[in-house]
Order: structure tokens, then sequence, then C-alpha cells
């Protein structure tokens, strides 16, 4: 068993269709929901980007409460052959509670999230999603600031956490780049079963980029 979980808005249907949602094989289950354009040019940290980011928790807190592993993936996603069998390999070797981020280089990532849903799983994102209003910050900086306020301090989080290795799920930072991408030619490791256009602002960037991972890995069915 393992789920994949996504959710899109209008600005970015045709690209979670084409990049996610048509590249699901092999996962049981898609759990996944469109939300209004709360930032109207759906780019990263313009007006509206936080109560976009709510979306995301709010599609988490949504989850049955099954223990299921569940790959959550942002719509700027491509998935690519062989993903579903390495996250449930994956799955196996974590805690009952545990997240497992991607790696954004210089902090965890919330755009590729391995992990079972459970009770404290929800837990944390509930806590990250009332922290979030609180701080007016998205999930991702609320999260990293809770690491390293928790680090800082000795104390604990309340699920085990980890980082997913970057020769799977990549990005343009995890070839060594930390620049926004600007339409440079790049390589997709051979080992890579989801790509993130993470580090790539717009969605005509974000397109262009997935398309040119997509190209050089035609979807399974």
């Amino acid at each position: 068993m393992l789920r994949l979980a996504t959710y899109y808005t209008p600005s970015h249907r045709e690209m979670c269709e084409r990049f996610v949602l048509s590249r699901a094989a092999g996962f049981t289950e898609v759990f996944v929901r469109e939300y209004g354009q709360s930032c109207p040019t759906g780019s990263f940290k313009q007006p509206g980007w936080n109560a976009c980011m709510q979306d995301k928790l709010d599609l988490l807190l949504r989850l049955p409460l099954d223990a299921t592993p569940t790959l959550y993936v942002d719509a700027d996603v491509v998935l690519l052959p062989g993903l579903a069998k390495w996250a449930e390999d994956q799955a196996r070797q974590m805690d009952m509670h545990q997240i497992a981020y991607s790696d954004d280089v210089v902090q965890w990532c919330a755009g590729v999230m391995l992990f079972r849903s459970t009770h404290k799983t929800r837990d944390w994102w509930r806590l990250i999603s009332e922290v979030s209003n609180i701080w007016d910050l998205p999930d991702q900086d609320v999260i990293h600031q809770l690491r390293i306020q928790c680090e800082q301090r000795n104390g604990s989080l309340p699920c085990p956490m980890s980082v997913l290795p970057s020769d799977r799920v990549c990005n343009w930072a995890t070839l060594g780049n930390r620049t926004v991408w600007q339409g440079e030619d790049f390589t997709v490791p051979d080992s890579c079963v989801a790509w993130h256009a993470n580090w790539t602002v717009g969605i005509d960037a974000k397109m262009q980029m997935l398309s040119r991972v997509g190209n050089l890995q035609p979807a399974c069915h």
C-alpha cells in the first residue's frame, strides 16, 4: 500500500495533471484536492502564498488516519519511473511516526515528504498550521525555525524526522546551484525518481523545467 497526496490551484492544474497525476503508476491510492486561487500569481512568496501553503496543510490534515505510507508532492514535481517502488522500500525503513523531507540544501523541503498518516503526524501538521498563522510564515519556514530552535535548546521534535536522499529526490539546488534557475542546461541524475522544480520561480519557468525533465524520462503506465 502506498498513497500519493497532492493538491493544486487553478494556476497549477495543468502542471499537476501533466507531471504528477498522469505519472502516478504504482500508487494504490491518489488523494488529491483542488483549492481556490489564494495567491493570484501562483508564485513563490507573492501575496497570498502563505494562504496557499495553508491549503497544503489542510490537505494533510484531511488524510485518513490509517498509517498508510504516504508520499506528498507539490504540483511542481515530476514523478519519474521507479518512484513508487523506491518510496515503498524507503517507508519500510522508517519509524511509524517518522517524517522524511526532501533536501532543499539550505533547509528541509516540504515539497516532497514521505510519512505514514498517524495521529502523531497529523498533530504535527496541525501544529505547523497554527504556528504558520501566528508567525505569518509559510509551512517550510516554520518547520525550519522549529528545528533550529529545538537544536539550540537541546529539545526534541514530536516526531522523528529525516531527509530523503538528494540523489533520489532532486532539484536545481541539489545539483550544486544556490541561485534561482534562469534556463541553464542541467543533467538529471540517473538515480532520480522525483524532480522538484524548486529554486525556480514562476509558473512558466516551472513548466519549462518540468517539461525538460519529463521529456528525458517518459511516464510509466
